[in-house]
């Protein structure tokens, strides 16, 4: 990879890293924007339901004490139809900030439908209230009275399980808020409380003594419950509220426990004690009234809050929004500066620097160095591009000369390798290809480490019928083993074809030995004959690898033990080795070549390797147990060169034919 990739890579990671982040952040910030925005919905719709549970209820007080005493019809039904304008108009409003705000919400649909439910309900119920209020049917309102009371107590009941639904979906995490929406949860408990008792002592405080135990243990319920619920407001954590909503909750707790609380409580004791009450049903009416007005105006202070410390959570989060968005902007435009300013200032530098060292390694001294004067490391580089420029040219000239000295040099080389390949050509046309003479049948394999070897072979026949055979390496490789190769090869040829009848093989050797010149390299030699007119064959072994005779049913035998090669001692004496060479036996001579090829590891071929292949071998014909000896050494070898020569010579005794008498 190169440099330029490089910084450009790491300026983009960096980048990408910083956008990513701050990508994650306002991918938070949205979400919590999100969540903002859905809680100034849910707490706008829970405003509306709340208000509309509170005019409901009203409605239904001031129904249920028209419909208990229809005398009084035309003073009341003036407070009745305003106070179901209002929950009409709450309720339509409560279904439009739910169609504004459906996105928003979860289950808007679901609320739509009870909306839509409860104002058919309350129509429905509104209708035979107002059928009932004929002057002529009193007693059917009363009648009605119970059944208004009921349904609209359900209906109440289902505003506010709507109301706490939205809480529990969208509950603030926000602890003041979390605290403001229980306190209007308690709040819409304690109205609800104290409305059912506005109602039903309205009712019993009209006719004491109709009133029944029922109604008394409702009474009751509702004023314990309503303490109940006081209780739990004073327990709620109140220091971090507004004091005007500290201010509502106080006076709302005063009007309670001064007023409200003590005067049910003489109401019920008189009630139960069948003792007339010193209060009737319009003051009592009145009383609670003021109460829930009370209550009324701390749930507006609650709102008023929680809407305030809503909206201010929203523009917090829009603001957070825009600020992350505004440094999401600047860092894509930092990204896309820094990656100019590098590509300017850095990698274009760079790569004019690189193309002109590239185009002077190619020997392009006529290319222009770059001009930029600068006082930083790429101006450093551009004054030693100038110097290796300066001394290119000096080295150019140089190589010049070089050149012209190896063009002469490859000239003699070229010349001097075609006479080592004529040298070899000769050196192969002087080993014998394979054929059979005098009941004996010869192959070889030949294989030097370079072009021309130091190992040679010969198989000749004599005028007397004789087979004569040797095989000769000399010490050493290349060129100087050649030429001594071939003049052993001529000297043994013609001394196994000139001996005279009689001559002791072992005489040959030791006159070779004895005439061969000091400053030539020695050489290791196996020098044989096979006797045509019998069953024997005799070798000279002089430092060569002790030969292998296999005979006709697999067995393999070595014969010698070694000798002095020829022309190391001038003295030395040679002992000649006969044995029994039967039809169908076979002779293998081979050099030290192959028994000590090496592997990858260093590891010789060995004796006794070549030995398990000849044994596994012995069954087939000359020329494949041959092919099967190369491919061995091959492969043990693991590639086609050799570092010393290789050649093999083996004769195979053939059966006779003709009688022994005949052979001449």
């Amino acid at each position: 990879m190169k440099i330029r990739h490089i910084l450009l890579i790491l300026t983009a990671f960096l980048g990408v890293a910083l956008l990513v982040a701050v990508s994650v952040q306002i991918r938070n910030e949205v979400l919590e924007y999100q969540t903002a925005h859905r809680m100034v919905a849910s707490n706008a719709v829970r405003e509306r339901l709340l208000l509309a549970t509170d005019a409901l209820a009203a409605e239904r007080s001031q129904t249920y004490a028209l419909l208990i005493d229809p005398d009084k019809a035309g003073e009341k039904t003036r407070g009745v139809d305003e106070v179901r304008r209002q929950v009409d108009d709450l309720l339509q409003s409560a279904e439009r900030t739910i169609e504004e705000t459906r996105t928003s919400l979860t289950n808007s649909d679901g609320s739509l439908t009870l909306l839509s439910g409860i104002r058919q309900a309350v129509k429905a119920l509104r209708d035979l209230v107002d059928a009932s209020l004929n002057p002529d049917e009193s007693r059917r309102s009363r009648e009605l009275a119970p059944r208004w009371f009921q349904e609209t107590s359900r209906l109440i009941e289902d505003l506010q399980s709507s109301r706490l639904t939205l809480l529990q979906r969208e509950r603030p995490l926000e602890p003041t808020l979390r605290t403001e929406a229980n306190l209007r949860t308690y709040g819409g408990i304690l109205s609800e409380s104290i409305a059912r008792n506005q109602a039903l002592m309205t009712h019993v405080l009209a006719s004491p003594q109709g009133s029944s135990g029922l109604d008394l243990d409702a009474i009751s319920r509702n004023a314990g419950r309503a303490g109940l619920v006081w209780e739990l407001i004073d327990g709620q954590p109140t220091a971090s509220l507004s004091e005007p909503v500290k201010a509502a909750i106080a006076s709302a707790r005063e009007d309670f426990r001064s007023t409200l609380a003590p005067l049910q409580q003489s109401l019920l004791v008189s009630l139960l004690s069948r003792v007339p009450p010193r209060l009737d049903s319009d003051d009592w009416y009145e009383i609670t009234g003021r109460s829930l007005n009370s209550v009324a105006m701390m749930q507006q202070e609650l709102l008023s809050s929680s809407r305030t410390r809503l909206q201010a959570e929203l523009r917090r989060a829009e603001r957070s929004v825009a600020l992350w968005t505004t440094l999401l902007a600047l860092g894509v435009g930092a990204v896309i500066g820094s990656a100019l300013v590098v590509r300017r200032r850095v990698v274009r530098p760079l790569e004019e620097l690189s193309r002109t060292m590239l185009r002077l390694a190619d020997h392009d001294l006529t290319t222009p160095l770059p001009r930029d004067t600068r006082s930083d490391e790429l101006g450093a580089m551009s004054d030693a591009l100038r110097v290796f420029k300066a001394n290119a040219i000096k080295r150019e000239r140089t190589q010049n000369e070089k050149q012209m000295l190896h063009a002469r040099l490859r000239d003699a080389y070229r010349q001097l390798r075609k006479d080592l390949e004529a040298a070899a050509v000769i050196q192969s046309t002087m080993l014998p290809p394979p054929s059979t003479m005098g009941g004996v049948r010869h192959r070889g394999l030949f294989r030097p480490s370079s072009l021309i070897a130091g190992d040679t072979y010969n198989v000749v026949r004599r005028s007397d019928g004789g087979i004569g055979f040797f095989q000769v390496d000399v010490a050493g490789h290349g060129a100087p083993a050649a030429l001594v190769s071939v003049a052993c090869h001529h000297a043994l040829s013609q001394a196994i074809l000139t001996r005279t009848q009689g001559t002791p093989l072992e005489e040959i050797a030791s006159q070779i030995n004895g005439d061969w010149p000091e400053d030539l390299p020695y050489f290791t030699m196996i020098l044989g004959e096979v006797d045509p007119r019998s069953q024997r064959a005799s070798i000279i072994q002089a430092g060569h690898p002790s030969p292998l005779v296999i005979r006709v049913d697999g067995t393999v035998e070595a014969l010698g033990d070694g000798g002095f090669p020829v022309g190391m001692i001038a003295a030395a004496t040679y002992e000649r080795l006969e044995f029994e060479f039967e039809p169908g036996d076979r002779l293998l001579i081979y050099s030290d070549g192959l028994i000590e090829a090496e592997d990858a590891k260093g590891e010789a071929f060995s004796e006794a390797r070549l030995r398990q292949v000849i044994v596994e071998n012995a069954g087939n014909p000359t020329s494949v147990l041959l092919e099967v000896l190369d491919g061995a050494v091959r492969n043990w070898r693991g590639s086609e060169t050799l570092e010393d020569d290789l050649s093999v010579l083996m004769l195979e005794r053939l059966a006779e034919r003709t009688p022994a008498h005949a052979v001449h």
